[in-house]
């Protein structure tokens, strides 16, 4: 038996493979960065063949640091093991500090000031998603009766981002019709990309996005961190280099946006589960007519309109997106906000339902 890294009995790996994993889970998150800012360089600098050069030559030196660090880990590895077998003390975290403080000397820190690009990229994508402020109208706002039809179908299009892009039917409490193909399609997007089964982990994901804050709140705990250790303790290794994009993208945005500002990806992904989840079974009607109008009076609360309810759905969703990095980010937001633009024009069903701005017992 050995230690973990908070010092406690770890489980039955041998010394040695648990030194190589830990050398190699640092490496990786490094690499990953460095992968990560290369794709977001050749985006931005695709028509200036002369600063991409620059830049790509930056970072490959960094990526041929790579290699001196993964020579100097091994060292590191290997005299770590020769110690504990000689009987001598083994400190995993001590190692793990040591070969981040190597990654820093060699010109990759994590916590270092974001570079301009970085910045620039961030603020492209802010101005790209504020263009549905400015570039489309919609129309004015209204009064509906609470539980009537009209209030209903404007719950239902609190989803209608992402229903738009899964080819929903977007004005109904159902999103397809019930048939195997579609509820089997359903049943893949609960369980694929939302862990969820059950209906007790259905609830327990709406009660995180409705009552616990979801996304924003994970969005103020990283703007809220000055150092990446400081959100990076309890993560799996695997989960670092996304949780670093994530870090960097809420620091710069930290004093421009509030968490508050991206509430709507919360309010809309609930609604689009709530939808879902009704129509494979988790849930009956009224449970799901009664979440649809929990989630209708924060939004209608929060929000001034369809084009401001838009803009923090998509915020948020970037921030979602980032842990895949810069250029997976880009994708989505394209086809996000490409949704979101149907929704406002050619009578999308954000113009032909007006937002409410209030409801009337």
């Amino acid at each position: 038996m050995g230690l973990t890294q908070k010092g406690v009995l770890m489980t039955d790996k041998n010394t040695e493979a648990f030194v190589r994993e830990q050398a190699q889970a640092v490496l990786k998150v490094q690499e990953e960065a460095i992968n990560s800012q290369m794709k977001m360089m050749e985006s931005l600098y695709g028509d200036n063949p002369e600063m991409l050069a620059m830049m790509k030559a930056q970072l490959e030196q960094a990526m041929a640091n790579q290699s001196a660090l993964i020579s100097e880990a091994q060292t590191a590895a290997f005299e770590a093991v020769d110690a504990a077998q000689s009987g001598g003390s083994f400190d995993p975290q001590s190692l793990i500090q040591a070969m981040q403080k190597s990654v820093q000397a060699m010109g990759v820190d994590p916590n270092a000031g974001m570079s301009e690009s970085r910045e620039e990229g961030y603020d492209n994508a802010k101005n790209y998603i504020d263009q549905l402020q400015t570039d489309f109208t919609e129309s004015e706002p209204r009064t509906v009766a609470r539980g009537s039809r009209e209030a209903r179908i404007f719950g239902y299009l609190l989803g209608g981002i992402v229903g738009n892009l899964n080819g929903h039917e977007l004005d109904q409490l159902d999103p397809e019709e019930h048939e195997p193909f579609f509820e089997e399609k359903v049943r893949t997007i609960l369980s694929d990309f939302w862990g969820i089964t059950t209906t007790e982990e259905l609830g327990e994901t709406l009660s995180d996005l409705l009552e616990n804050g979801g996304m924003s709140r994970l969005y103020a705990q990283y703007a809220n961190a000055e150092t990446f250790e400081a959100v990076a303790e309890d993560l799996d290794p695997e989960d670092a280099a996304g949780a670093m994009e994530r870090w960097h993208f809420a620091r710069h945005f930290r004093d421009k946006v509030s968490p508050e500002e991206m509430r709507g990806w919360d309010i809309g992904r609930a609604s689009a589960l709530v939808r879902w989840g009704h129509f494979v079974g988790l849930i009956d009607e009224a449970t799901a007519e009664a979440v649809l109008e929990a989630c209708a009076e924060e939004a209608s609360a929060r929000f001034t309109g369809w084009r401001a309810f838009g803009i923090s759905y998509l915020f948020g969703g970037l921030f979602w997106r980032m842990a895949a990095g810069e250029e997976l980010a880009a994708d989505w937001l394209d086809d996000a906000a490409g949704s979101a633009v149907e929704l406002l024009t050619d009578e999308g069903e954000w113009l032909r339902y007006p937002w409410v701005q209030s409801f009337t017992d």
